[in-house]
C-alpha cells in the first residue's frame, strides 16, 4: 500500500504558500486602494488568519471575519465619512477578509481531517496490539516486556516481583465459548482485586498477574482470595503458580519457567495455588507450554493447515468471516483498511483481530448468504484464497484511495 504522508506534506505545503501569497496580494490591494486604512488592515488580515488557524471553536474564522469587517467599516466611516473613498475601501476590505477567510477555513479542515484520522488510528492501533479484545487485559507480549522492566528494577532497588499464572482444571472439557465466558469473568475479578496503579493482569493461553514490590507470601495471600471469589463465580475450579524474584528465580526466563511449574503441579494436584519454593525438585510433572507470544507456534499463514490452526481460537457465527490482509506493513493504514472494508454493501460489521507477521487479520460480518458465488466479493481487493470449510479469505492489498484522494 502506497504511504500517505509524502502526499499529505505536499497538501499542506501547497496550502501554506496560497495562504502567503495571498498575505503579500492582500497588503498591496490594501496600500494600493486603501492607504489611510492599510495599516489597520493588513493587522485586521492578520487576525482573521490567526484566529482561524489557532482553531479555538468551530466557525473561528467566519467570527473573525465578521469582527475585522465591522471594525475595518467603523474606523473607515469616522475617518472617511460616507463617500465613495468609504465605499471602496469598505468593499475591498470585506472581500480581502472573506477570501482569508475562506482559505484559513479549509486549511482548518483539512489540519482537523487529519487529526482525527491519527486519532483513530493510534486508538485502533493501540487496542490491536496491546489490549485483549474480549477481556480488555494487557497482552502477554507486552505484559512480559513490563516484567522484564521489573526484574530490572528489583535489581536496581531491591524489590520482590512475583509472578501468578492461573488455570482451569480438566480446561478440556469446556468449549471455547465456556473459556471464554469464564475468562471474562475471572478477568472481570482480577482487575477488581488488584491495584490498577502498579500491578498488571495480563491473558495468553492462561490469565496472569504481575506483582511488583510483591513477594511470595503477598502474593499467596492475593491469589488464594481471587481464586476464592473466582470459583464462586464461575463453573470452573480455578488453580494458580507462583514465582517470585528473588527468591525463586533471577532472570525473566527462569521466573517463567518456575511459574510454569508450579502451576502445573497445581493443575495436577490437590492444591489450588502451589507455590515454587515448596515444588518437589524430583517432581515428574513438566512445565505446560506457554509461549511468549500467542503465535509463536504458528508459522506464517501459507498452507491450509496455518490457517486452521490460527482459525481454532476465532469464534465465527455463521453470517461472520475471517479476513487475511496479505502484505499488510504499514499501521497508519488500518483506518484506510477498515473504511475500504466498510464501503462494500454487504459488510455491515469490521472488526481487527491481530497482526500475524504481514498479514492483518480482521473479521467481517456480511449479509450476502451467496458471498462464495459472488463474482467479485470484495471491490478493489485481490482474492488470493478461500476456504468455505474454515471461513476464511486472503486478500491482497491494493492502492486503497483515501477520504482526501476520493474527495
Amino acid at each position: 500500500m502506497k504511504n500517505k504522508n509524502e502526499p499529505q506534506t505536499r497538501k499542506f505545503s501547497i496550502y501554506i504558500i496560497i495562504l502567503v501569497v495571498w498575505a503579500i496580494i492582500s497588503a498591496f490591494l490594501l496600500v494600493r486602494y486603501t492607504p489611510a486604512l492599510s495599516l489597520l488592515g493588513i493587522s485586521l488580515n492578520i487576525f482573521v488568519m490567526v484566529l482561524a488557524l489557532t482553531d479555538l471553536f468551530s466557525f473561528a474564522p467566519w467570527a473573525g471575519m465578521l469582527l475585522s469587517v465591522l471594525t475595518f467599516t467603523g474606523s473607515g466611516y469616522s475617518l472617511l465619512n460616507m463617500n465613495q473613498d468609504f465605499l471602496i475601501s469598505t468593499i475591498i476590505g470585506a472581500v480581502i477578509f472573506i477570501i482569508t477567510a475562506i482559505i484559513c477555513a479549509i486549511y482548518a479542515k483539512q489540519v482537523r481531517k487529519v487529526d482525527e484520522k491519527y486519532a483513530r488510528l493510534q486508538q485502533v492501533a493501540d487496542s490491536l496490539m496491546i489490549y485483549d479484545r474480549s477481556t480488555s487485559l494487557m497482552r502477554w507480549k507486552f505484559a512480559r516486556q513490563t516484567l522484564t522492566t521489573e526484574i530490572l528494577r528489583g535489581r536496581r532497588y531491591n524489590n520482590d516481583v512475583t509472578l501468578v499464572l492461573f488455570e482451569y482444571r480438566n480446561r478440556d472439557q469446556f468449549t471455547r465459548d465456556d473459556i471464554r465466558r469464564i475468562n471474562q469473568v475471572v478477568s472481570e475479578i482480577l482487575q477488581e482485586g488488584i491495584r490498577t496503579n502498579l500491578d498488571i493482569a495480563f491473558i495468553n493461553d492462561h490469565l496472569g498477574l504481575i506483582l511488583p514490590e510483591t513477594g511470595s507470601e503477598g502474593a499467596l495471600i492475593l491469589t488464594r482470595r481471587l481464586i476464592k471469589e473466582s470459583n464462586r463465580r464461575v463453573d470452573a475450579r480455578v488453580v494458580a503458580g507462583i514465582s517470585s524474584f528473588p527468591s525463586d528465580a533471577i532472570t525473566e526466563e527462569e521466573i517463567i519457567e518456575n511459574a510454569k511449574t508450579a502451576l502445573n503441579e497445581a493443575i495436577y494436584s490437590r492444591r489450588s495455588v502451589v507455590d515454587y519454593h515448596t515444588v518437589r525438585i524430583d517432581s515428574a510433572v513438566e512445565p505446560k507450554d506457554f509461549p511468549a507470544d500467542p503465535n509463536a507456534a504458528t508459522k506464517l499463514p501459507g498452507s491450509q493447515e496455518d490457517y486452521v490452526a490460527i482459525l481454532e481460537n476465532i469464534d465465527l457465527d455463521q453470517d461472520e468471516w475471517v479476513i487475511w490482509v496479505e502484505g499488510f506493513n504499514q499501521m497508519e493504514d488500518l483506518v484506510e483498511v477498515k473504511r475500504s472494508f466498510s464501503d462494500i454493501a454487504h459488510i455491515d460489521a469490521v472488526e481487527f483481530l491481530f497482526l500475524q507477521k504481514n498479514h492483518l487479520v480482521v473479521k467481517i460480518r456480511s449479509t450476502d448468504p451467496d458471498l462464495l458465488d459472488a463474482s467479485n466479493p470484495f471491490p478493489g481487493w485481490e482474492v488470493l484464497k478461500n476456504s468455505p470449510e474454515n471461513r476464511y479469505w486472503l486478500l491482497a492489498m491494493k492502492d486503497i484511495p483515501s477520504e482526501e484522494d476520493q474527495s
